[in-house]
């Protein structure tokens, strides 16, 4: 007479330590919470430089796939309109050129020049998705990515793709908490920018 029961036991410990192992073998997505560390991008000059204010200033980063510029646009339109960057906060923009293999990245980075030429906006570019695997952050094709980090070097906010209303209010929460808090009397970098990244740049290109 057979023993079901332990051979659906069997069955049963067979696929939980194979999900197990599945398990680990799957990328760690970036989490609220995690700590990150300095990544090297490039100006529109394609020269290298350190990821500017992280650990000085709490920043608001977008990460841009070139190939998809509409995802967030009135949450971008908005901070164009309505600055907060200050001592205490920064923000640009970070062009995802690896994700973008159509547009040749010489092409990219002329048009981030005319994009920002006279203007204190700052964007940067990654032409080997540095930042997204430094991070973690995952699959970001086709994805505009939104990231808080504070002057701790802590993510506190993220999202790959479109803002829902209530993540677009966490955004602003973030904004209200830190734009009027204490900062340390420093002496400002070169790379410190006074307004949000006021560029059309990542709506140049046809979806």
């Amino acid at each position: 007479m057979f023993d079901y029961s332990g051979i659906i036991l069997k069955k049963g410990c067979f696929l939980f330590l194979l999900l197990a192992l599945f398990a680990g073998t799957l990328p760690v997505s970036a989490q609220v919470g995690q700590k990150v560390c300095p990544v090297t991008i490039y100006d529109a000059y394609n020269k290298p430089l350190s990821l500017p204010s992280l650990g000085q200033k709490h920043l608001l980063i977008f990460y841009v796939d070139p190939d998809h510029p509409s995802q967030n646009k009135e949450f971008r339109n908005y901070f164009k309109k309505h600055p907060f960057t200050n001592e205490n906060i920064d923000s640009y923009g970070i062009i995802n050129l690896k994700d973008a293999p159509l547009l040749a990245n010489s092409l990219l980075r002329f048009m981030i020049r005319k994009e920002i030429a006279g203007t204190q906006a700052y964007v940067y570019n990654d032409p080997d998705r540095s930042l997204s695997r430094a991070w973690k952050l995952g699959n970001v094709n086709n994805k505009f990515v939104v990231l808080w980090v504070n002057k701790e070097q802590v993510i506190e906010f993220f999202k790959a793709g479109q803002l829902t209303p209530e993540e677009v209010e966490q955004v602003h929460a973030l904004i209200r908490k830190y734009k009027d808090a204490p900062f340390p009397v420093e002496e400002k970098t070169k790379n410190d920018s006074l307004a949000f990244p006021a560029t059309e740049l990542v709506e140049t290109y046809p979806e």
